[in-house]
């Protein structure tokens, strides 16, 4: 799919891109013309999207956020829409430390909270709902919101839109003809643009981490740059993180359900790791037993959105492992979240 995001679709693809970019122009044309009212609540609330479908580091990203204004001793929450929970249409709140199920709040809540057991979570579809529902609970002082771009009805302080770096808008389609999912015009709500690389360059950032403008519509917004790369390996079995070098030589059966599952081969593929086989499936997909016997007496390499789905599920005679990855912004993105 990657491949032909990247080139010119057929014709009746682009036509159903353009009917698909019309729907979207006349649902956001409603907010802008005041037919409708976005919401804004008491504290400020970062927003981080994007205008692909999928696969751009939306979640790494609002992890590396909320830990960053978590550790600067700010009261944070997170929301997240809970896609393929069975609560997706109501509203749960994750307390800290509390283990939630991927079933009931989404395999993308439950990773959050891998990453951030000390911070609470809010989970539903109806994210001003879940806004008020967190402000009632934790009191907190700012919100993180997750893949929330195209969701209208919540206002944000800073909307932050992630786009590929090698590849920014892709073949410049809206879906199913290419990967946006509204058309580019879009970025004019944005507080700024991130462009995200899956390593570190020599120099990331650029001297200072300064970021240069970026004039859409007439008006400048800023460009920001974040890398992600991976740090550890977490074992599904014991919890235990250890090193990337720990699965050296060692034949692995790569197991994923993402948007972009060419990018966590790539990535495996860059660490130096065998592969001797991969086995990709729909994005948030829901593993069943059967689909994993043939991990049995292997050693399987996942994602960490698809390990907080399989860690009770794998065969017993088997070992599996996740690939750990973090988000580094730039001192530009730092210091204007610290300004919140």
């Amino acid at each position: 799919m990657e491949l032909l995001w990247r080139s010119r679709p057929p014709l009746w693809w682009r036509g159903l891109a353009g009917m698909y970019a019309f729907g979207w122009r006349i649902y956001e044309g409603a907010y802008r013309a005041g037919l409708k009212r976005r919401v804004r609540i008491p504290v400020p609330v970062v927003g981080v999207g994007s205008l692909w479908a999928g696969g751009v580091g939306k979640t790494p990203v609002t992890i590396a956020i909320a830990r960053l204004l978590h550790e600067s001793g700010r009261r944070v929450a997170v929301l997240t829409h809970g896609y393929g929970g069975s609560r997706y249409r109501e509203t749960t709140l994750v307390e800290p430390y509390e283990e939630p199920n991927p079933a009931v709040v989404g395999d993308e809540a439950a990773e959050l909270r891998l990453a951030l057991p000390e911070i609470p979570i809010a989970v539903g579809k109806w994210r001003v709902r879940t806004a008020e529902a967190a402000l009632a609970c934790w009191s907190p002082e700012v919100l993180v919101l997750d893949d929330g771009f195209q969701h209208l009805p919540l206002a944000r302080t800073l909307d932050l839109v992630l786009l590929p770096a090698e590849s920014p808008l892709g073949n410049g389609y809206c879906l199913p003809a290419g990967p946006l999912r509204e058309p580019p015009s879009g970025l004019r709500r944005a507080g700024g643009v991130v462009m995200v690389g899956s390593c570190s360059p020599p120099h990331p950032f650029g001297e200072g981490g300064s970021s240069l403008p970026l004039y859409f519509g007439g008006e400048a917004k800023p460009i920001y740059h974040a890398f992600i790369a991976p740090t550890a390996l977490l074992d599904l079995r014991t919890g235990a993180r250890l090193p990337l070098d720990a699965l050296q030589n060692r034949p692995l059966q790569l197991l994923c359900g993402i948007a972009r599952p060419e990018r966590f081969v790539q990535t495996a593929q860059s660490l130096g790791y065998i592969i001797e086989r991969v086995h990709t499936y729909r994005d948030h997909h829901t593993y069943t037993p059967e689909e994993l016997r043939c991990l049995s007496g292997k050693t399987a390499l996942t994602t960490a959105k698809d390990a907080v789905k399989l860690r009770t599920m794998l065969p017993h005679d088997g070992d599996a492992y996740a690939l750990l990855l973090e988000a580094h912004l730039d001192e530009a993105i730092t210091q204007r979240l610290r300004q919140l």
